[in-house]
Parts: structure tokens; C-alpha cells; sequence
């Protein structure tokens, strides 16, 4: 498959004028983009949050936006709304200019692209890394997903993970050696791409808490799949791996009980702010209560906020530079773009002219 893409990009450089295809496609994408413009915005913007110290007290002005966050976002809107256009880079996270809208629409989701971008800002500030009570290790977004699957009891360990993929098994060891070097583990709880929360492996009290915004809840099924998956993962590596000299006092993680966290004040009536209050709950929590207090009221101006930090952060390496991806691919374009100037006599790349065509 890769000698195949590999020969149709070779095909579309002869046989196309791409050069001039990949300019047209530039200059529609960047019409209204100016650099000079954009970095002047930058000037003056300073934020809060995530949280600078343990003495930061965070108020209602830190979730709402200034002028200067308003005009860097409108100058954001200008660029036209397409998938490719990286705006947003903090360590391993990305943001597209598209993955952006989130934060733009009031009713709208908030995507894990984001989450994971604004996790990356909070684990830069060491005294959110290692909270008065523990180390904290907070997962991406995308990690419950291997969780849920590897608690599926009907599928067997070594289908998951087969003894010829040491890839596989090596990372899952690593990742496990990771969490029982922390005293709290932070999960994120996505529900069918429609509800997020939070789920804190309180090692210290060997017990699971739950923050989510909409309350208590008697299904918790994508949370008990998750702590299965993670005791398999345990055993697994328990089996290669002698675990000592870790912070966890008991390591059958699936007995631990389940305690749902009341919210007094941080909680929502309405589901499309459930990924803001995620990620102000891992920013506040601290052992068995928020370091802050916040409103649902403070999480709707907060949507907006969140676009002006991830773009203006020193943190951020697509800041004032967003990535066209435009510049580095070679598949741009379509089949009706090649042409077959001749035929090769040779059969072989007569069968594989065929399989391109196919």
C-alpha cells in the first residue's frame, strides 16, 4: 500500500502543474491571514489560568474575556474554517483551525483535541503536577478508550495483547508503572461523544472518586469497564514485572470503592458545558475538594477564554505561525488530475498502472 501512494505521488509531480494547484490552494486558505496583524495581538494579553501558583486566587474576570482575547479571536475567525490549518500546538496536542469551533458555538461539544491541548497547559505548572497531598498524573483524552476495550471481560488477554507484539505489551507496561508512581491518576470519562467527567484513582485513599457536573448517576458502566481494563493491565504487568517500591498501598484497583464527589455550586443544567467543567475540575481538585469555586455561569464565558489562551500561550509553537499542512503533502488533488502519458512494455508496472487505476 505504501510502494502504491508512494508511485501515485510520483505520478501526480510529473504528469500535474501541483505546484501551481498547491498556490491556488495557499492563497484561497491564506487570503486573510496576516502575521504582522496577528502578532500585534498578542501585545498585552495576559491570563490566569490555568492556575500560576497555589496562591492564585482565581475570580470571575479570569474566565471571562478581554478586548484584546476578543479582537485575537475574531482575527481567528478569519481564517478559513478547514481541517488542515493548524492553529494550535502545546507539546503532543494539536488544534485545527476547524477542531476550534467548539469554542466559538455556546450549545456546542467540546472536542478532545482542545481538552488534550489545555491538559498540556496544566501539567506545565509544577504545582499542579504535585498537589499539597501527592503527585498527580492526569491521562489524555483518548486513553479511555484502550481502558474500556481491555475491560471487556468475554475478550481474552492474549487477543489483546499477543506475546509477538512486545510493542503492544511494552507500553502497556509503561503506562502502568507511570500511574503507580503517582498518588492520584486523573481519567477522563467520555459517554458516546456526548457527556464528559472526571474519575480521580485516589491511590493514597484506595478509593475511585467521580466528579461530574450533572451530578450522581446510577450508570456508571463506561467507569467500571475503565478500572477493569486498568486491573487487567495491572496483572499484565504484574506477571513480567516484579511491582515494588511503588505509592499505591493495594493494587487490586477493582475493589476500591466508588465515591460520587457532590458539587455544590460547579454544576450544570445544560450538557454542552460538561467539557469545561472537566477540565476546572482537574485543575482544582486537590485531594477531597475544589482549590476554587466556579459557576455555570463562569464556564459559559469561559468557552471563549479558553480559544484566547491556547492561542496566545508561550507555550503554544504554532503561535502567530499556524501551520498550512498544504506545504508538506504531496496528495492534494484528485485521480482526474493524472494523465498516463505511455504505457510501459514491462508487465509488472502494467499490473500495478491497473491496481492505481482500480
Amino acid at each position: 500500500a505504501s510502494r502504491i501512494c508512494h508511485l501515485s505521488q510520483q505520478l501526480l509531480r510529473r504528469h500535474c502543474d501541483f505546484n501551481l494547484f498547491v498556490h491556488v490552494q495557499l492563497h484561497a486558505t491564506r487570503k486573510s491571514f496576516c502575521p504582522v496583524r496577528m502578532e500585534s495581538l498578542f501585545l498585552g494579553l495576559c491570563h490566569n489560568k490555568p492556575k500560576k501558583s497555589v496562591a492564585t486566587a482565581i475570580v470571575l474576570e479570569d474566565y471571562i474575556c478581554t478586548q484584546g482575547d476578543l479582537a485575537l479571536i475574531d482575527f481567528i475567525k478569519e481564517i478559513l474554517c478547514e481541517p488542515r490549518v493548524e492553529v494550535v500546538l502545546i507539546d503532543d496536542a494539536f488544534v485545527e483551525r476547524k477542531s476550534m469551533e467548539c469554542l466559538f458555538k455556546p450549545n456546542a461539544y467540546l472536542g478532545d483535541e482542545v481538552i488534550d491541548c489545555y491538559i498540556n497547559l496544566i501539567k506545565a505548572q509544577k504545582h499542579l503536577k504535585c498537589r499539597s497531598r501527592g503527585c498527580v498524573h492526569i491521562e489524555n483524552a483518548f486513553q479511555i478508550n484502550f481502558l474500556k476495550r481491555d475491560g471487556d471481560v468475554e475478550i481474552k488477554t492474549e487477543e489483546l495483547y499477543p506475546i509477538k507484539d512486545m510493542s503492544q505489551i511494552c507500553s502497556v507496561e509503561r503506562r502502568v508503572l507511570l500511574y503507580l508512581d503517582h498518588d492520584m491518576v486523573f481519567i477522563l470519562i467520555n459517554i458516546r461523544e456526548t457527556h464528559w467527567y472526571l474519575v480521580v484513582i485516589n491511590a493514597r485513599n484506595m478509593e475511585i472518586q467521580v466528579l461530574d457536573s450533572l451530578g450522581t448517576s446510577q450508570d456508571r458502566k463506561d467507569l467500571t469497564d475503565s478500572i477493569k481494563g486498568l486491573q487487567r493491565q495491572i496483572g499484565m504487568t504484574s506477571q513480567r514485572k516484579e511491582l515494588k517500591d511503588h505509592r499505591w498501598p493495594d493494587l487490586q484497583v477493582a475493589s476500591w470503592p466508588l465515591r460520587e464527589i457532590e458539587m455544590a455550586y460547579a454544576k450544570q443544567t445544560y450538557s454542552s458545558l460538561c467539557g469545561l467543567f472537566l477540565l476546572n475540575y482537574i485543575e482544582y481538585w486537590t485531594w477531597d475538594e475544589l482549590s476554587d469555586n466556579f459557576t455555570q455561569d463562569d464556564m459559559s464565558h469561559f468557552r471563549e477564554t479558553m480559544a484566547a489562551i491556547l492561542l496566545s500561550s508561550y507555550l503554544n509553537k504554532r503561535k502567530g505561525c499556524p501551520l498550512y499542512n498544504y506545504e508538506k503533502e504531496v496528495d492534494t488533488g484528485n485521480p482526474s488530475d493524472v494523465e498516463i502519458l505511455d504505457i510501459p512494455t514491462n508487465a509488472k508496472k502494467r499490473k500495478l498502472l491497473h491496481v492505481l487505476d482500480d
